[in-house]
C-alpha cells in the first residue's frame, strides 16, 4: 500500500511522522512526505531515507494581512496536495498536526481517501481542532487531548512514538555503560539548546557549590563555546557537552532532568520514568508546551518552573529538594513510569489497519 504523511516545521512534528513511516517501511509500504522547505524536514525526512515533497504553505500569524496571506497560500496547498495525490494515488494519508497538515487532509477529505492525524501534544494544535470532525482518525499523544478535543469523530490514545524503548536497559546497567556512579542531574535544552536556561546554568555552576551528583549539562551545539567561555573553572563532577548522542542511555542513568517539554521529551520522561523539573518554551504556539508539563505535574511526577519564575537561586532549591530525597524520587520515579503509554507504533498500525478495511 501507499501512504503520504504530512510532517513538517519542528521535530514534534517530523519525528513522530518518521516513526510511523519507518513501521509502514518495516510492513512492506511505500511512503512519502509532504513538508515545506522552511522547517526541519527538509533535514531530517531524507536522512531517514524518505522522499519529501515540498508544497507552499505558512501556519496563521498575528496580522490581518498575515492572515489573508496564510489562507490564500492553504488553497494553494490544497491544489498541490490534490496534484500529488492524484499522481502518486496513495491508500491513506496521514498528518502529524501543524500547518503542513491541514492541506493534505482536506485534499484527501475531497478525494474520499481515508485520513489520520497524529496529535503530540497535550494541548492540541489548531489545525487538528479543526479537522477533528473531518478525519477519519486523531491518534492522540496525552490523555488528555482526547478530553479537550470533545466531540471529535474517532480519537484514539496512542501514546506518542519515541527514542526510549529501544534498549530498555536498567538504571544501575546505563549508569555503568556511561561510566558514572551516584547522583547524576540532566540539564538540556533539546537539539539546539536554550538561551534562558544556559544563562541560569552558567550563573548556578559560578555561584553554587555542585556537591554529591554529577551535572551532565548539553549546551545545543551554537552555544557551547560562549558558556564555555563565560564558567571561569569548571568543577570535575560538571560534564559539559555540545550535545548528547546517547540520550537514552544518559537519561535512563540520570536521578533528575531539567529540560523544556516539548510532546517527544514528555513522553520520553514516562517512558523511562524519571523526575523533572520542567521549563515550558514560552513561545510554543497556543503555549502548548506548558500543557504538556502539566500532564506530569498533575502526576506528581515533575516540577514547573514557568520561564518568566526561573532563577538560579529557585533552580537551585528545587534540585536539592528533590535530588536529595530518595523517597521523593521513588515516587516521581513512580509517578512518571504510570503516564507511559506502552507500544504506541502498535497501536496507531490497529488503527490504520481498521480504518483501511
Amino acid at each position: 500500500m501507499k501512504f503520504i504523511i504530512a510532517a513538517g516545521g519542528t521535530g514534534g512534528h517530523i519525528n513522530p511522522g518518521i516513526a510511523i513511516a519507518t513501521m509502514l517501511k518495516q510492513n512492506g509500504h511505500d511512503i512519502i512526505f509532504i513538508g515545506t522547505d522552511k522547517g526541519l524536514e527538509v533535514d531530517l525526512v531524507p536522512k531517514a531515507g524518505f522522499e519529501l515533497k515540498l508544497i507552499h504553505v505558512m501556519g496563521l500569524k498575528s496580522g490581518i494581512i498575515n492572515k489573508v496571506k496564510a489562507i490564500f497560500m492553504l488553497q494553494n496547498g490544497i491544489k498541490e496536495c490534490k496534484k500529488i495525490i492524484e499522481e502518486y494515488k496513495p491508500d491513506m494519508v496521514i498528518g502529524t498536526g501543524g500547518y503542513v497538515t491541514a492541506p493534505l487532509m482536506m485534499a484527501a477529505i475531497k478525494q474520499k481517501i481515508p485520513t489520520m492525524i497524529h496529535e503530540s501534544n497535550a494541548l492540541p494544535g489548531k489545525t487538528t481542532k479543526l479537522l477533528s470532525k473531518k478525519v477519519d482518525c486523531i491518534a492522540v499523544g496525552f490523555e488528555e487531548a482526547k478530553q479537550r478535543l470533545g466531540n471529535g469523530k474517532n480519537i484514539i490514545w496512542t501514546g506518542n512514538p519515541n527514542k526510549m524503548g529501544i534498549t530498555n536497559i536498567t538504571k544501575e546497567e546505563a549508569k555503568k555503560k556511561i561510566g558514572i556512579q551516584g547522583k547524576i542531574l540532566l540539564v538540556f535544552g533539546g537539539s539546539q539548546g536554550a538561551k534562558k536556561i544556559n544563562e541560569t546554568m552558567i550563573e548556578l555552576i559560578e555561584k553554587y557549590e555542585i556537591k554529591g551528583y554529577t551535572l551532565i549539562y548539553a549546551t545545543g551545539p551554537k552555544h557551547y563555546d560562549d558558556v564555555i567561555a563565560q564558567i571561569k573553572k569548571i568543577p570535575e563532577n560538571v560534564k559539559i557537552e555540545k550535545y548528547i548522542y546517547n540520550m537514552e542511555e544518559v537519561m535512563r542513568a540520570s536521578d533528575l532532568l531539567i529540560c523544556r517539554s516539548g510532546a517527544l521529551t514528555v513522553s520520553e520522561i514516562a517512558t523511562v520514568g524519571v523526575p523533572s523539573i520542567l521549563i515550558p518554551f514560552p513561545y510554543a504556539a497556543e503555549n502548548h508546551q506548558y500543557y504538556n508539563a502539566q500532564a506530569l505535574e498533575n502526576a506528581q511526577a515533575a516540577k514547573i518552573i514557568e520561564e518568566k519564575n526561573l532563577t538560579t537561586q529557585n533552580l537551585y532549591e528545587n534540585i536539592n529538594q528533590i535530588l536529595f530525597d530518595d523517597k521523593k524520587i521513588k515516587e516521581m520515579s513512580e509517578n512518571a513510569k504510570k503516564l507511559e503509554v506502552e507500544n504506541p507504533l502498535k497501536k496507531i498500525k490497529e488503527e490504520i489497519e481498521k480504518i483501511l478495511k
